[in-house]
């Protein structure tokens, strides 16, 4: 019958399986619901509410509870969770591991993504699950090339996933449904002749079709069979490839030591509305439904798992508060007003004024005095009256406290004062409320941890062309890097510059989780300004590194100025630094340029000494003419030392700012001038002849690199702006 069905109904198994994930779900989704109304206000049951605004009395909604959410939320967003990527295998390098990382915090910056694990992070606090889902899309309207994105879910009850899941970050799940309803006019205009007359009255598809038309975008893993082969050289090939090399005529077969069977993983989507594909089925590019699921508190009951948020085992603590509160205003607003107590015929003459006497407030209430028997009355006296009982009171603080301790959170992690005094006591009490709850936060950091994963197995085919990307780094620095998918290993030096590929070797995923970059600059900074107040020495040596983290107008610039302050020994050990970072083609370049400016220097040397020379024969000639064409000749050599001194002390300078890509630019052409230095021709003669500039071969593709003509006086000092080093 099932499969009479699936040959009749393209869409059978799709409605099958989300019957059967709603049904399991479903006291979860109900109890969720009613945490997210019970949160928004809702918080009296139906019935007793509709009972007490029928009889006028209060009822009144004091919350207690969105402070403790917002408590969870808020200490999540300043500790931000940072994906980092490590290298796992030989064909992975820790250089191309910074590049996707880079990708990484470029596509959570495009996205948003701090929006989306707030609002999961939200929902899982609240009624026990929330998601966040990874799709692609354009970059812009002009282009073919597309990225990745990072989006929020805002409505929890708009995902279902596979019932069968186990793994804690939902990795393991086989199919999911988002869902969306659209009006039905909204639904026939998108897609028309899509919906059938008798699905309103129709079973089998009553939960697609009513008052909304509901939709979903439907995810399923389908598993190819693939077979492993392992070589007797530990090599890995599969099928396919094991068919390529007969068709080559190379046949290994005889070499296959083991043969493993290992299903490949492929995910598909499509988007249907129960009876109709609005969208055909096609391949995701990735390995794992790109759906990340948040959970609260977790438990499994005789094999059903429940999951909820600090709002549903406050219920009753805050009901209980509620009810507290409307009690207590509704005795304060049934309790009379105190009377006043007179004797007969004391206020008859003033009636009017003691009418009032509770309602208006009299500066003076008139009475006319009377005796009895001889003895005079005392005058009119207000009747005291029992007071408001206390019970209300340690009713309400009772009901309060049963909320703390259902949440685990109580008034010192709010930030209300305690019994500690010291600033280490009222942190540690701080803590274990965080504690408390930390599970949450795990809990996220684990789908963020599992989202890394899904990003870094999909950046691979998503980013498959050549291309420059932007990286972002740690610290937010922008930067680029190059992208090619034809170069044979994850990184390679092309020329000034270093290419990636991302689809060579394997790279894993971790959690660095702590206090974001703008706030350990803080940390730094207040840290640093206490060390220097003890030893104002340390201002000297590391002034330049404590006002670079401080945020104010201007501070770079002092950095900078700081920097050049700095004792020689340092200013070296930081050359030699940067020298290391240098690769050995680049450093062979800056031996080949000290030693031409200490050529260079000879040579003006052997100047000063030829002026010197000149004078004295100026000193020593009679002749006039003679004289004058000595002159002229000074002056020229004078000029043309004047431009040695100044280029060699501009060649000094511009090392100390200039990034490996700009001196590798410059150092061809400044080598070849150096070469050829233009002097007078009786200088020239001293010198020994100069070999000629050789030109630069890459190691990678062979390719020989002429000198490169560059202007010096347009070279000055850049920022290096490297966000990854």
């Amino acid at each position: 019958m099932d499969n009479d069905n699936r040959k009749d109904d393209p869409l059978y198994d799709i409605r099958t399986r989300y019957k059967k994930a709603t049904e399991y779900w479903q006291d979860d989704r109900d109890a969720a619901l009613d945490d997210i109304k019970f949160r928004s206000g809702e918080q009296w049951p139906e019935q007793i509410k509709s009972n007490r605004e029928r009889d006028k009395r209060p009822c009144l909604t004091v919350d207690k509870l969105n402070q403790y959410v917002r408590q969870i939320v808020n200490d999540g967003r300043q500790n931000r969770p940072s994906i980092k990527v490590r290298p796992v295998d030989s064909g992975a390098d820790v250089a191309t591991a910074e590049v996707f990382q880079g990708v990484i915090k470029h596509i959570e910056d495009r996205s948003g993504a701090d929006a989306a694990y707030d609002t999961a992070l939200d929902s899982a606090a609240t009624g026990g699950f929330g998601y966040f889902t990874v799709s692609t899309e354009y970059c812009h309207d002009d282009t073919f090339d597309q990225e990745i994105v990072i989006k929020r879910v805002r409505n929890p009850l708009s995902i279902i996933i596979d019932p069968a899941s186990r793994e804690a970050d939902g990795s393991d799940m086989k199919y999911a449904f988002e869902i969306e309803e659209l009006d039905k006019d909204d639904f026939e205009e998108m897609y028309p002749g899509k919906t059938p007359d008798d699905f309103s009255t129709s079973d089998d598809y009553g939960d697609w079709y009513g008052d909304k038309v509901r939709i979903a975008r439907y995810w399923y893993v389908e598993e190819q069979p693939r077979k492993l082969h392992m070589l007797q050289d530990g090599k890995v090939i599969a099928d396919d490839m094991l068919q390529a090399l007969k068709d080559e005529g190379i046949d290994v077969t005889s070499e296959i030591v083991e043969t493993r069977d290992i299903p490949k993983r492929v995910v598909k989507h499509a988007l249907v509305s129960g009876k109709d594909y609005l969208e055909k089925p096609q391949e995701w590019k990735g390995k794992w439904i790109p759906i990340l699921v948040v959970w609260g508190n977790e438990i499994d009951v005789e094999g059903k798992v429940c999951h909820s948020g600090i709002i549903r085992p406050a219920k009753d603590s805050q009901r209980l508060y509620n009810y507290s509160r409307s009690a207590f205003a509704e005795r304060v607003a049934l309790t009379p007003k105190a009377p006043w107590v007179a004797a007969e015929g004391q206020i008859d003459d003033y009636a009017d004024e003691w009418a009032t006497a509770n309602t208006d407030n009299h500066s003076v209430l008139r009475y006319r005095p009377t005796a009895l028997n001889g003895s005079p009355v005392p005058p009119p006296q207000r009747q005291t009256l029992a007071d408001i009982p206390a019970g209300f009171q340690a009713d309400m603080q009772v009901s309060e406290h049963d909320i703390q301790g259902a949440i685990g959170m109580y008034n010192a992690s709010l930030g209300a004062p305690s019994n500690e005094r010291s600033g280490k006591a009222i942190m540690a009490r701080q803590k274990e409320g965080d504690v408390g709850t930390f599970h949450y936060h795990d809990n996220l950091n684990r789908a963020i941890r599992h989202c890394g994963r899904i990003l870094v197995d999909l950046i691979p085919y998503i980013y498959d062309s050549n291309r420059v990307v932007r990286i972002l780094g740690y610290d937010g620095a922008v930067g680029e890097a190059e992208i090619d998918p034809n170069i044979p290993t994850a990184s390679q030096q092309r020329g000034v510059q270093m290419v990636y590929n991302l689809g060579v070797g394997r790279y894993d995923v971790t959690i660095s989780t702590g206090p974001s970059y703008s706030t350990m600059r803080q940390e730094a900074v207040s840290a640093m300004i206490e060390m220097t107040q003890a030893n104002p020495a340390l201002m000297q040596i590391a002034g330049d590194i404590m006002v670079k983290n401080m945020d104010w107008p201007g501070a770079e610039e002092l950095s900078e100025r700081l920097k050049l302050m700095l004792p020689p020994q340092i200013m070296q050990a930081e050359q030699a630094k940067d020298a290391q970072k240098l690769p050995p083609q680049m450093q062979q370049f800056m031996d080949q340029l000290n030693q031409q400016l200490q050529q260079k220097d000879a040579l003006i040397n052997r100047a000063a000494d030829e002026i010197q020379k000149i004078r004295a024969e100026l000193d020593s000639k009679e002749d006039e003419s003679e004289a004058k064409d000595k002159e002229i000749r000074l002056k020229a050599i004078q000029v043309e030392i004047d431009a040695f001194r100044a280029e060699s002390e501009r060649m000094e300078k511009l090392k100390e700012y200039m990034t490996p890509q700009q001196i590798q630019m410059i150092v061809m052409q400044t080598l070849q001038d150096l070469m050829q230095p233009n002097v007078p021709q009786e200088m020239v003669q001293e010198q020994p002849e100069q070999p000629e500039p050789q030109e630069m071969e890459h190691e990678s593709d062979g390719m020989a690199v002429p000198p490169m003509p560059m202007n010096m006086a347009n070279v000055g000092p850049q920022p290096t702006g490297y966000p990854m080093e």
